[in-house]
């Protein structure tokens, strides 16, 4: 295969990306839980019978049903990419388009996935603050687009991210409007569950409740996030669906030999409500981080920060001290005047490093406030006595 001119600056190296290190920069990076790793232990003791025919993967569908309070057909994959492209691919023809938000993870980082899976489905894009697509959005879409028209490819699926690339998450209430929208219409609903434990977690509900009770058809059910070591599944409530899975799965490279590495891990995940704790706190260290910076001027919140995921614009002042200080933020384009970055938290963030942020936006906030005092009646635009305040003092 001759290479595009194009790819000369790629790297050649896996991922293709940099070793740089950032203070909370993704959840991908924390390690594989205790809970998690002692289960890989246990279940690496003596031989089984390979490609899924073991007795770990064996107890996966039943477990699962037993999650989402009906009956569950699981498949294991690696990654959340090969998640979504499979999902998709088992309920999208090769000339059918999948309706998704712009900025979807599956149209800006997963590299064709879902076309690919499909054997040649496409993506119709639609807009939405926070990254969520509304209903009124997805029913104008698919008016405009026209369902049956053989000149334009077959509505087939929509797919949905919980919580959103904007770590925003979607209410029990608008998933099921927008799958009442698409199965009307013919559509399956396919939901890209990267953090759904997170966003569970915030809406305390049943993850049945945020699933098939909603209308969802298919989902990536991610775990990797979350404190497990490459272990994804793609989940079905429909066996139809699940057959056509069986073939996709095989085909596609996912049925590994050693699949019961895998399955132990999810099936560990659920235990103790693992899943559940591991993304409390992952979401609790968000909050703590929104509550620092929101002590601070000049600061602006892109999204709401609802799960363990902080979109910020810092004044060059605030981003400055914490470089100065140890703190290597990501940037991201966030638009408007600052410094964007993206913060994404995890189960076993330091402690320590979460304090030090916290005493940083304290000192930030405290000299603005030392500014402010020494401002003189008419800059201060009234007649009021500057008053000296009080220096808080911060506790580690």
């Amino acid at each position: 295969m001759t290479p595009l001119p194009n790819m000369a600056a790629a790297s050649p190296q896996p991922g293709g990306s940099k070793i740089v290190t950032y203070h909370f920069n993704s959840d991908n990076g924390a390690p594989v839980c205790d809970q998690v790793m002692s289960a890989l232990l246990s279940c690496n003791q003596g031989t089984e019978t390979a490609y899924g025919a073991d007795r770990f993967t064996a107890k996966l569908a039943p477990t699962y049903s037993e999650f989402f309070e009906r009956e569950a057909f699981v498949f294991p994959v690696a990654t959340g990419t090969a998640g979504n492209g499979l999902a998709l691919g088992a309920i999208t023809p090769p000339y059918g388009t999948i309706f998704c938000h712009e900025s979807a993870h599956i149209v800006t980082t997963e590299g064709g996935a879902p076309e690919f899976y499909s054997g040649g489905g496409r993506m119709t894009l639609l807009r939405g603050k926070h990254n969520k697509i509304t209903p009124t959005d997805l029913d104008k879409s698919l008016r405009k687009h026209g369902i049956g028209n053989v000149h334009h490819m077959a509505a087939s699926a929509i797919s949905l991210t919980q919580a959103t690339e904007a770590g925003v998450v979607y209410e029990r209430d608008e998933l099921t409007e927008l799958a009442e929208i698409a199965h009307k219409a013919g559509l399956k609903v396919h939901l890209d569950g990267a953090r759904i434990s997170n966003a569970i977690a915030r809406l305390g509900v049943t993850p049945a409740e945020i699933t098939w009770k909603a209308g969802i058809d298919i989902l990536t059910f991610g775990t990797t996030k979350n404190g497990t070591m490459n272990a994804e599944a793609v989940i079905t409530f429909d066996r139809e669906t699940a057959c056509i899975l069986g073939f996709m799965h095989k085909r596609a490279g996912h049925l590994f030999s050693k699949t019961r590495f895998m399955s132990a891990q999810l099936i560990s995940y659920l235990e103790n409500d693992l899943w559940r704790s591991n993304a409390i706190q992952a979401n609790r260290n968000a909050s703590r981080i929104e509550t620092a910076l929101k002590r601070c001027e000049g600061v602006t919140f892109a999204h709401p920060v609802q799960i363990n995921e902080v979109f910020v614009i810092l004044p060059p002042r605030l981003s400055r001290a914490l470089r100065e200080k140890g703190i290597n933020l990501r940037s991201w384009e966030l638009g408007g005047d600052g410094d964007g970055f993206r913060l994404v938290m995890s189960y076993c963030d330091k402690p320590e490093d979460i304090e030090l942020f916290e005493q940083i936006c304290h000192e930030d906030a405290a000299s603005e406030n030392v500014g402010r005092e020494t401002l003189t009646p008419t800059q201060l635009g009234s007649d009021q006595q500057t008053v000296p305040m009080a220096r808080p003092q911060f506790r580690k």
